[in-house]
């Protein structure tokens, strides 16, 4: 026996020991720029529906009011209407424009194809005209001098 005993040193015969390379280290995995999903955009459209069958004024005048008397802001109002309504609506582009001039961005008339009725959006187009400069002398008129 020898006085060397296992686990000891020094080691008579060491063992030698091939060097290995390190491993490798993990490729990072390539990440993705982030999906940017576009939020689409949100209009509030309200429609007016005046194509029903009316013998008197009034009848459009009230219809008008019924269909518009909880309107809220909107983007869009699209007023539909019909050959009853036109002939017998007096006052319409007036109206329609004073239901709308606050509260909506943008107002579109409809009316039947092949009819004389087209110039009811220019003249509602002139009523908003009119209400808006009415209501910016008023609010100017209520701003305080030199502030």
């Amino acid at each position: 026996m020898s006085d060397h005993t296992v686990g000891q040193w020094p080691v008579k015969q060491p063992v030698r020991l091939a060097s290995v390379p390190a491993p490798a280290a993990a490729e990072p995995v390539p990440v993705a720029p982030p999906v940017v999903v576009p939020v689409p955009e949100v209009r509030l459209v309200v429609t007016v529906d005046l194509t029903g069958h009316y013998d008197r004024s009034s009848e459009v005048d009230e219809d008008l009011r019924e269909q518009t008397c909880a309107s809220v802001d909107c983007h869009t109002a699209i007023v539909r209407l019909g050959e009853e309504a036109l002939r017998r609506g007096f006052g319409l582009g007036q109206a329609i424009a004073s239901r709308f001039f606050l509260s909506a961005k943008r107002i579109e008339v409809h009316v039947p194809a092949g009819t004389r009725w087209a110039f009811v959006a220019s003249d509602v187009q002139q009523h908003l005209r009119i209400m808006t400069a009415d209501h910016e002398r008023m609010l100017n008129s209520l701003r305080t001098p030199g502030g």
